[in-house]
């Protein structure tokens, strides 16, 4: 059914790239149809289905739906905040941090830049071309000090905000998996 040229990985989530207009024209493609991708997404939350069209497929319209879904689950916990501005920087850490590449801004995930004479080693990732996600920057995105962050908020960020995007990615493998046996 699928193309014998590119083999495809039927449950992996790259293929919701396939709802985009662009990626879906052009043939042969390694992707599993839209219509395929789009019956996945029937099969879960309006808000889960939202999540993976920006994760996966990178439709930026669905940034502000899922940020405002993060700002009331983070406000719905209950805790109390230094300020009115900190649940929507948690919010939108955590949303920056589930959504946002692993590859390295600054070498474009090849680990080296050229100066014009030589190639030297990013110093921005130390030549893994990976983005470090590091508690200095956390911290510093909240506005606040960096012992204060790790000794107040960081357990709590790991474990009840960015724990409501495991549960999307969950639903999406679910879904992946029922649909697409």
């Amino acid at each position: 059914k699928y193309s014998k040229v590119f083999p495809v990985r039927r449950i992996s989530k790259e293929n919701f790239k396939s709802l985009n207009p662009k990626s879906s024209m052009s043939l042969p493609s390694p992707r599993l149809p839209w219509q395929d991708m789009a019956m996945v997404l029937s099969g879960v939350d309006d808000i889960v289905s939202k999540y993976a069209r920006l994760k996966y497929a990178g439709q930026q319209g669905y940034f502000m739906p899922v940020l405002f879904h993060v700002y009331k689950h983070v406000l719905g916990i209950g805790w109390t905040f230094p300020n009115k501005e900190f649940p929507k920087r948690l919010a939108a850490l955590a949303l920056r941090e589930a959504v946002m590449s692993d590859m390295c801004p600054r070498c474009n995930g090849k680990g080296e830049i050229s100066t014009g004479m030589k190639i030297i080693e990013c110093f921005s990732c130390d030549g893994s071309g990976l983005l470090r996600r590091t508690e200095k920057f956390r911290a510093n995105f909240m506005q606040m000090h960096r012992n204060w962050w790790n000794r107040r908020w960081k357990m709590r960020f790991n474990r009840e905000v960015m724990s409501l995007f495991d549960l999307f990615e969950n639903d999406i493998e679910v879904a992946l998996r029922k649909r697409l046996r």
